[in-house]
Formats: C-alpha cells, structure tokens, sequence
C-alpha cells in the first residue's frame, strides 16, 4: 500500500514539475496599450505573441495587461511557437478594427469548454473557432456551448462539413459554420472582411443579433475586401 501511494506521490510531483517548467519557459505577456476595436475571441491551438505584428492587436485591460488563457497549462500565457493560431489571429486582424483575445486550446474538447467558459468573463462577445478535420467532437462542444451562451455569436470553421454540420450551423442562432478549406482561415477571414475595412462597431448585443449584423454585412460586400487576403468561403 505505501510503495503505491509513493507511486502516485511520485507521479503527481512529476507531472506538477513538467507543467512548472512549461510555464516558466513561456515567454511573458509585456504590457502594452490596447489597439482599441471590436473584441473578438479566437479559441486555437496557440499563438506566437512575441511577434510585434501580433503583439500589437493584443486586447489589453486597463494596466495594459493582455486578455489571454492558455486552457492547457493553466496560466495567461497562450504561448505555441509553431502553431495555427498565430496565422488565424493575423488574418483576422488584418483589416483593422479588431483586438484580439487569444485562449489556446488543447486536443481534448474539454479544454474548449473551458476556453468557452473564460471567453465568456472577457469583452469578446464574438469567438473564432477554427477546427481541425480530426475534431469533430468539438461541433458538440459548441452546439452546446451557443445555446448555453447566448451573448456570444461563435464562428467556427471545419474542412468539407457533413450535411449535419451544415444545418448545424444553419439553425442555431448564434453560430456560423465555414467550410475551412483546410487551412482553417475560413473564419477569421469572414470576421475580419465584417469588422474591419473602416466599418463601424457591430451594434448587436447579443449573439443572434451579431450573427444577423455580420452575414448582411458579408452577404453586402461578398466579393470585396479592403487588403490582399484570398477568398472567403461563404457559410456552409
């Protein structure tokens, strides 16, 4: 009984020393001054914000703090070198008129519930989620998460949706589903041809409204945008 228990002591121990030494290896968050914009949530596989291009569309609190989460490790540095989320926060920022908050997701769909849940405590009332072919069970992560959310419009994006995924994201009212095209831009793209582009604030309040605002807007300038960004796709 007591060489189990050690075991497990010994198990716990190793597990909180590999997740301290993923922590102190991130980098840290320097302050900085907000950019000002529509906050909007992306909820990816982690960001590389010691990037100036990046850094600088950092949503930020009033000490110039960044509003972040990374579900992963437990702390508000949402730090991944190499990962997508880096490409998918640029693209959405590129119009302009956006600040970015970025929650870092794991592969396990109970880190999006989470970063759901957090999202929920920041200004972004609008959440890119770009999933990955592999990541199916996380369309009833927000099937879930919209109805129990209604303040937040959710726009996701899955390579080559299934009829399911289609009238999914075209029966609830706060959720929009993109055919990603495998690069999982799809809806980081159509947020920022809404948002930016000189466009006023969206004055939807809750998702529905959001979602309604935003697909006349795309739906208005289908075919344009204001920088050199390839084509959206339209909502599956």
């Amino acid at each position: 009984m007591k060489t189990q228990r050690y075991v497990i002591l010994a198990s716990a121990l190793a597990t909180f020393v590999a997740s301290t030494a993923a922590k102190a290896a991130d980098p840290k968050l320097v302050p900085g001054k907000d950019p000002a914009g529509t906050a909007v949530a992306i909820l990816a596989d982690g960001f590389d914000y010691t990037r100036a291009d990046l850094a600088k569309v950092l949503a930020r609190d009033g000490e110039g703090e960044a509003i972040a989460w990374d579900t992963i490790d437990g702390d508000h540095r949402p730090f991944a070198r190499e990962a997508a989320g880096t490409d998918v926060a640029l693209a959405l920022a590129k119009n302009g008129a956006v600040r970015t908050v970025l929650v870092r997701v794991g592969a396990d769909p109970a880190t999006l519930a989470k970063a759901i849940a957090f999202t929920a405590t920041t200004p972004a009332r609008i959440a890119v989620v770009p999933l990955a072919a592999e990541d199916r069970k996380s369309l009833d992560v927000l099937n879930a998460a919209s109805k129990r959310f209604a303040e937040i419009l959710f726009v996701g994006s899955v390579p080559e949706p299934t009829t399911e995924e289609k009238a999914l994201g075209d029966t609830l009212p706060n959720l929009i589903l993109f055919d990603s095209a495998n690069d999982g831009h799809a809806a980081a793209q159509a947020v920022a041809r809404a948002l930016g582009c000189e466009r006023a604030a969206p004055s939807g309040t809750s998702g529905t409204a959001l979602k309604t605002e935003l697909l006349a807007r795309l739906q208005d300038g289908a075919g344009t945008d204001c920088g050199p960004a390839a084509e959206t796709k339209q909502p599956k």
